[in-house]
């Protein structure tokens, strides 16, 4: 595995943008972060108020400075909107692999948004030798499954499932 960078690399598909999150997302990230439905599968519970953004914008430059956590906004480029966030977290040098994580606002499901953006992310992964992909998915999350398994993740064990690049 390569170095993780200390910057986030914009990444582009043919209608996303992947960049780093601004202050100027607060709000959009709130509508996302803050709603119980897209919240429900999460490993945490919907942000109660938005100063809760703040402190996550605070943790993910902080995160991205050490090279522990590389979270990008997942951006329609046709209207310049805010639909989601992607990311790669936990590496763990010794088994080359990372986890992937993602959350796609209410509004746009149903549009391969975060596929589209998980193939960016998997094809930037490769780019840093990452061997092996996780993404923890809770077993009555049918959707996620869907599609993690439409990108060739197999369930492993549990609630993971693996991507070998």
């Amino acid at each position: 595995m390569r170095q993780r960078p200390h910057e986030l690399p914009l990444l582009t598909t043919d209608r996303l943008q992947l960049r780093q999150m601004q202050d100027e997302d607060a709000s959009a990230l709130y509508t996302i972060y803050g709603d119980p439905e897209v919240m429900r599968y999460a490993s945490d519970e919907p942000f109660a108020d938005p100063d809760t953004v703040r402190t996550m914008l605070d943790s993910v430059a902080q995160l991205l400075a050490a090279g522990a956590s590389l979270e990008w906004a997942v951006v329609e480029t046709a209207n310049d909107q805010l639909v989601g966030t992607c990311g790669l977290h936990s590496f763990d040098e010794a088994a080359n692999s990372a986890e992937v994580g993602c959350l796609l606002a209410r509004v746009a499901w149903g549009r391969g948004f975060m596929g589209e953006a998980l193939t960016a992310i998997c094809d930037y992964a490769r780019s840093l030798d990452i061997a092996r992909l996780r993404a923890d998915i809770d077993s009555a999350n049918e959707r996620s499954i869907r599609l993690f398994r439409r990108l060739g993740f197999v369930h492993r064990h549990d609630t993971y499932y693996e991507l070998c690049l």
